[in-house]
């Protein structure tokens, strides 16, 4: 089945990174590529004349994907009532796209698409997966990314499961080793990294007994997979934990729940996508009830 991957840039050389570092993605002969503009109107240029320099530029990055092998087409839509990021989420859901690609830090004039602004607005209403690339320093060329570990968060709920399928496809087609990351509360008093300190709900070897299952499902599969157990606030855990383990991607479901209702979008993932300076793909799973 062919996956259609949709790209959204603003045509900024900040945003077209996106093209460069999920290459190997966009060039599989299993996937379509559609390069979506969103046109949002500016006073002091003509909606015809930022219509055509749009299509040149996107038209120069689709010959450049074909010749690379890929299938790829141009789609230049006006943004609707919710602006770009509203626009964007229509379209995933209008084309059927399996993923959505983008660069959160493109700027094009007033547009800025950073986390914390249409990248994020994506990310909280899109039903379709969506892949966040590194924030590289802006001076940086960008360069392929390979996605050689791929950090996983759960939370024990069937939600937060829903990512692992995704992740699988990616693993696959990369290689990739996954880390499979469980992070629970410790109650009593010691610091955040010193877990010995502090009376533990559960101990490190229960935590990864519960993750065994998935890990065993991917080793399966051909997949090189580890469990690790955490403790402390989620999204700081999560965050760390892709520094200490050089995390090549993270990801996570956004409203995958366990007990009191953790991970609800506004929260742990909320959080991870802003401060995480690692890759995201990120699956916003169905809400319960």
């Amino acid at each position: 089945m062919q996956r259609r991957i949709l790209v959204p840039t603003d045509c900024s050389p900040l945003s077209d990174r996106i093209l460069t570092q999920v290459r190997r993605l966009l060039v599989r002969q299993d996937s379509e590529v559609v390069l979506l503009h969103v046109v949002e109107p500016k006073a002091d240029v003509p909606a015809a004349e930022l219509v055509q320099n749009a299509k040149d530029h996107l038209l120069g990055v689709r010959d450049d994907l074909v010749a690379a092998g890929a299938t790829a087409t141009v789609e230049i839509v006006p943004a609707g009532p919710d602006g770009a990021a509203g626009t964007i989420v229509d379209e995933a859901a209008r084309r059927g796209a399996s993923l959505v690609a983008m660069s959160p830090h493109g700027r094009s004039g007033v547009a800025r698409w950073v986390r914390g602004s249409v990248a994020e607005r994506v990310v909280r209403a899109s039903t379709t997966p969506v892949l966040l690339a590194n924030p590289r320093a802006l001076t940086d060329e960008p360069t392929e990314l390979r996605f050689e570990r791929i950090l996983v968060p759960l939370d024990g709920s069937e939600l937060s499961l829903g990512v692992l399928p995704h992740v699988e496809q990616l693993a696959r087609l990369y290689g990739s080793e996954v880390v499979l990351l469980q992070v629970e509360w410790a109650a009593g008093g010691g610091t955040l990294y010193h877990p010995a300190e502090v009376t533990m709900i559960r101990r490190p070897a229960e935590i990864e007994a519960l993750l065994e299952p998935h890990r065993d499902r991917l080793e399966k599969a051909g997949i090189k997979a580890r469990c690790l157990a955490a403790y402390g606030p989620e999204a700081v855990e999560i965050v760390e934990a892709a520094e200490r383990e050089q995390a090549s991607l993270v990801a996570m479901s956004t409203h995958g729940r366990s007990g009191f209702g953790r991970w609800v979008f506004g929260s742990v993932a909320e959080q991870v996508i802003r401060h995480c300076t690692r890759p995201l793909l990120v699956r916003r799973a169905p809400k319960e009830g």
